[in-house]
């Protein structure tokens, strides 16, 4: 989050009028961050994915059911894995590619501020061609557990 944040004037720079809503969860509070122009900080926001579906633009740590739900809204997003996190570093990342979503930055590369808001400002606009995502996932386990009863 904090890297996050040292990127806003260098993207807000590259990208006019740029927006920034900071969403730290339950467990940080974000009067621990630094301030900064342009960033407005939100400790908790009820229905996230409905926010999700709205942005012009999500740089996200890149847990799966975050990156499936911006994929399925076909939302542009930049994803960043904690370091040496297997599940984020290896399994995510390989199903994005499979659905050639998002653009992943390693946690080494999101520490260049300048290098952060030039994927931000690239990724703004990019048009999606992500591939689409099946969403009767819930109705074929129902079918499956209903023949087990």
């Amino acid at each position: 989050m904090r890297r996050a944040i040292e990127a806003v004037p260098a993207a807000r720079r590259l990208v006019p009028g740029l927006r920034v809503v900071m969403v730290c969860g339950l467990r940080i509070d974000p009067r621990s961050l630094p301030r900064c122009d342009g960033v407005s900080y939100r400790p908790y926001v009820p229905q996230l994915y409905r926010h999700l579906a709205a942005c012009d633009l999500a740089v996200v740590q890149g847990g799966l059911t975050t990156c499936m739900e911006l994929t399925a809204n076909g939302r542009p997003f930049i994803y960043v894995p904690l370091r040496h996190h297997f599940e984020q570093s290896f399994h995510v990342r390989h199903r994005l590619d499979r659905y050639k979503a998002g653009r992943h930055l390693s946690y080494d590369e999101a520490a260049d501020p300048d290098g952060l808001a030039a994927a931000i400002a690239a990724e703004i606009n990019r048009p999606i061609d992500y591939r689409p995502v099946a969403s009767a996932g819930a109705a074929r386990a129902a079918r499956s557990i209903a023949g087990l009863l």
